[in-house]
């Protein structure tokens, strides 16, 4: 892991950087669990590239694997869908990223928040996308629906 700040913007090698930046959020409920999202279409060797739309203000994110296209929304943000634009790079503007779901569980079984965040996988900026306050939900229901 090397997590870095470059000219104020933090950047990491690979996911597993992109998880530990989930646990330290500044002013942010603490992060029990952080979930890589990837295509489960593809089995064992599921890949974690993939293009996603976060809208920050409404809560709602989907994300398309790059490999199949296969689209998933990010809890129930279909039925509050806002169009918002493709995520892109705030520092480079590659659209490719590998994205990370971190998830507030006090009591280890009921889900209060989610945090989606993203890493650049140019030049590996990350980057929070949107988040999600829920009413404790358990969290294999949260899982299924990342």
């Amino acid at each position: 892991m090397v997590l870095r700040t470059a000219n104020g913007c933090r950047t990491g090698e690979d996911v597993d950087d992109l998880r530990e930046w989930l646990r330290t959020l500044d002013g942010a409920p603490e992060v029990h669990e952080v979930v890589v999202l990837h295509c489960a279409q593809h089995g064992e060797e599921a890949p974690t590239w993939q293009y996603v739309e976060a809208d920050p203000l409404a809560g709602v994110a989907r994300r398309r694997c790059l490999a199949c296209a296969t689209t998933v929304p990010l809890l129930e943000s279909e039925a509050h869908w806002t169009h918002p634009m493709m995520w892109a790079c705030g520092g480079c503007g590659q659209s490719i990223a590998e994205l990370c779901a971190g998830l507030h569980v006090p009591d280890g079984e009921h889900v209060e928040w989610v945090a989606l965040a993203a890493r650049c996988v140019d030049c590996g900026r990350l980057e929070g996308l949107t988040d999600v306050v829920l009413e404790r939900r358990p969290l294999p229901e949260v899982l299924a629906h990342l």
